[in-house]
């Protein structure tokens, strides 16, 4: 399905995108004055996120997309070390500083063993960072299978906070804090407009009793407009997504 992705299905600008702007600041915290530092992006497109990292730090990428991954080389500079995380080499194990996943754990059908698989690269005490959809968020409870995120055929597992503990359990991560965020930044306008619209295609998936409320809600002024709505909304700027902080212990993990 991504083989042939133009370049610009998954490119984001830097600072509205809240994982990676989240994430970078955290590496930098983490690493900025070490002298020799390797970086990971599981699925880096067109390395977009890695172009935003010290260019002295080596980086490396998986990417299956074949245009995006001439960019990522050509503009980047980004050593591409294979196009899925099941068919890493061994060789690679323990090789890198921090490995990052941004928008990926969602497309794998077991996603435990994705994250097996990342922390297998990281070096110990070295770092690994997970950002998905939120499965515990009030948008994911509310609209369920409905929800914007949940686009199958592409998108097959949602994750969630207890999961992550249990595989920092099973695989010796040390799971340094997990933060809630939306896919975009926003302006409180803007949330407020999308978390209206969530409240509204939730009423009206429910019917029944529900009809009462939505009725009400398209009624007020201003908001006449929902009942024209189509399809579920996407509320990219609400915090529906995490960034999970994981720190790899040691080379002997839980199996």
């Amino acid at each position: 399905m991504y083989a042939d992705a133009p370049p610009d299905a998954m490119d984001y600008d830097y600072d509205a995108n809240a994982a990676w702007s989240l994430a970078r600041r955290r590496l930098r915290a983490r690493f900025d004055g070490q002298p020799d530092v390797a970086v990971l992006d599981i699925g880096c497109h067109t390395g977009s996120f890695l172009g935003g990292l010290p260019s002295a730090w080596r980086r490396h990428g998986i990417e299956s997309a074949q245009v995006p991954c001439r960019i990522a080389r050509e503009r980047q500079n980004v050593n591409l070390i294979g196009t899925r995380i099941e068919a890493i080499d061994a060789a690679w194990a323990g090789m890198f500083d921090a490995v990052t996943m941004f928008d990926v754990i969602e497309h794998l059908p077991d996603p435990g063993a994705g994250i097996a698989q990342a922390a297998q690269l990281v070096k110990p005490g070295g770092v690994l960072l997970i950002s998905s959809g939120d499965l515990d968020a009030w948008t994911w409870r509310w609209l369920g299978s409905g929800h914007w995120y949940l686009s199958s055929p592409k998108h097959l597992s949602v994750i969630s906070e207890p999961f992550l503990r249990f595989m920092a359990d099973k695989h010796g991560l040390e799971l340094r804090g997990i933060t809630s965020l939306s896919h975009l930044h926003g302006r409180a306008m803007a949330r407020f407009g999308e978390s209206v619209r969530a409240i509204y295609w939730g009423l009206r998936q429910r019917g029944g009793a529900w009809r009462v409320p939505r009725r009400l809600l398209q009624s007020l002024p201003g908001l006449r407009k929902l009942r024209h709505m189509q399809s579920v909304p996407w509320t990219m700027m609400l915090k529906d997504h995490l960034l999970a902080d994981f720190v790899v212990i040691g080379m002997n993990r839980k199996r």
